[in-house]
């Protein structure tokens, strides 16, 4: 059993429903959690509270709301496959990679979660909350900080609690959609279709410098 993990702000593209239904009609048993009312990171703690009630789960399938996986069926049967702790698909942010790898070994440090598939072990062994967006990692000595993330950092946190517990990640071939609404539609006209685009590819990888005695072994 695989449960679909959505948080959502109110709204989501088409092209992501889309995307999980192919999903849905590929693997039968598969379940959609969402939210619209909670922001980051209540709404990804809740979802995987809900789903890790569900009978026979095995894993999690986080997706964001503006991002598509491409040729879904493929793609989730190529992150199954790979029998990985942590499977993800990559995706561009300002044209940078949302997957770090250590700049020494390239193992991957973390990844961003518009599509990453958990095995619901993995939330076994990591102490809650999973997801915290109230302290950040300073990279010079990889320290956590008192310090809130303006946007995102529940992905860095999970990460690298999910590899201190002994767990790696593992990059799946390929790269999702990343959607973003440019203007909304004219209301009340035939014609008024949103005006919806993609966010510029990965242009950059994201090397760090993890400091000498930081590495997780």
């Amino acid at each position: 059993m695989i449960a679909v993990i959505l948080p959502t702000r109110g709204l989501v593209f088409a092209e992501v429903e889309n995307s999980i239904e192919l999903i849905r009609q590929f693997i039968p048993q598969t379940i959609v959690l969402r939210t619209w009312n909670r922001t980051l990171p209540e709404a990804q703690n809740e979802l995987v509270e809900m789903a890790l009630g569900i009978e026979d789960l095995t894993h999690l399938l986080f997706v964001e709301e503006d991002t598509v996986m491409l040729h879904p069926q493929d793609g989730i049967l190529k992150m199954l496959e790979s029998k990985a702790d942590i499977a993800c698909i990559d995706y561009g942010v300002a044209g940078y990679s949302c997957v770090a790898h250590d700049d020494k070994t390239n193992e991957i440090l973390w990844c961003g979660f518009g599509c990453t598939l958990v095995k619901k072990e993995v939330f076994d062994k990591v102490e809650k909350p999973w997801f915290r967006t109230d302290k950040s990692l300073r990279l010079n000595d990889w320290t956590w900080i008192d310090n809130p993330a303006k946007y995102g950092g529940q992905d860095i946190w999970f990460c690298t609690k999910a590899r201190e517990a002994g767990f790696t990640i593992t990059q799946i071939e390929g790269e999702c959609k990343h959607l973003r609404l440019d203007g909304l539609g004219t209301p009340e006209t035939n014609k008024g279709l949103h005006a919806i685009s993609e966010k510029q590819k990965i242009q950059t990888i994201q090397m760090i410098d993890v400091p000498k005695g930081m590495e997780v072994n």
